[in-house]
């Protein structure tokens, strides 16, 4: 396993380190599976809001995570995985928007995409682009129709079961495989039809986990939700269940909302993001 960055996204007044500011260019591999986070921006979460908590709570113990606004950093950006004879594209980012705090959910501080087309060379041709849930930070730039990126609008674009999302979109269920060694998990609460994927490398596991997770301080404490869950308990269980699926050794996790610690793996009750290195 590998990882290795490069570029940056510009965003907020953050720290500088890893777990204060947005993603840039990350890439693992996995046995014969090769990922890489490709940035399109961030959003800023106000922590109490956000987690629907009467004051900062857990995440008071935990300032490493905040920018110096005092915002949790979510990072925003798709996927790309590498297989023997397939490249999938999981989501489509914020697109080329840029929305001021002020002008944002209670919850929020600023969003801010666009990012992504920078590297749209390096997506080139897919197979198919798996989108996790339908919230505007995950299809805005498939609601744009992928301008720049070449042939990505053309091809099938897939979602779970229960998402509004755009007719002709197709649609996952719970082991659904999508290419060979992809497994579609459902992973409900956040969205009604929200999916992660399991993907089997032939030499380790990497978990696709899309908005069960938005920041490294769920996963010490599983209890704190979004506030946009939809269904609070569903939510729960996903977040139980795909925390014990990182628990289980071999597994790497890729979280896109991690700041800039997207992927990683999970040992006694923390996030450990992977080294970096060629």
């Amino acid at each position: 396993m590998t990882g290795r960055d490069a570029g940056a996204v510009a965003g907020p007044a953050t720290r500088a380190h890893r777990w204060a500011r947005p993603g840039v260019r990350r890439r693992t591999t996995v046995g014969d599976v090769t990922t890489t986070y490709l940035p399109d921006g961030y959003v800023q979460l106000e922590p109490a809001r956000w987690f629907s908590l009467p004051d900062p709570g857990p995440v008071a113990d935990h300032p490493e995570l905040l920018d110096a606004q005092g915002y949790l950093v979510a990072s925003v950006g798709v996927l790309l995985l590498e297989g023997p004879g397939w490249r999938l594209l999981v989501d489509a980012g914020l697109g080329p928007a840029h929305v001021p705090a002020s002008a944002t959910h209670a919850s929020l501080g600023a969003m801010v995409g666009g990012g992504l087309v920078d590297h749209a060379g390096q997506i080139g041709a897919v197979d198919a682009v798996v989108v996790t849930h339908a919230h505007d930070d995950h299809v805005g730039w498939a609601r744009a129709g992928w301008p720049g990126f070449g042939g990505v609008a053309r091809v099938p674009h897939l979602v779970g079961a229960g998402e509004r999302a755009p007719s002709g979109w197709g649609v996952l269920r719970d082991g659904d495989e999508v290419v060979p060694g992809v497994r579609v998990l459902a992973t409900p609460g956040h969205t009604y039809g929200h999916v992660s994927l399991v993907v089997d490398g032939g030499s380790g596991r990497l978990l696709v986990v899309g908005d069960v997770l938005h920041s490294p301080v769920q996963v010490p404490h599983p209890g704190l939700g979004s506030c946009f869950d939809v269904d609070p308990g569903e939510s729960a269980r996903s977040r139980a269940r795909v925390l014990a699926e990182l628990a289980v050794p071999g597994t790497v996790g890729a979280v896109t909302h991690f700041a800039d610690v997207p992927f990683g793996t999970v040992r006694a009750g923390r996030w450990v993001p992977l080294p970096d290195g060629d």
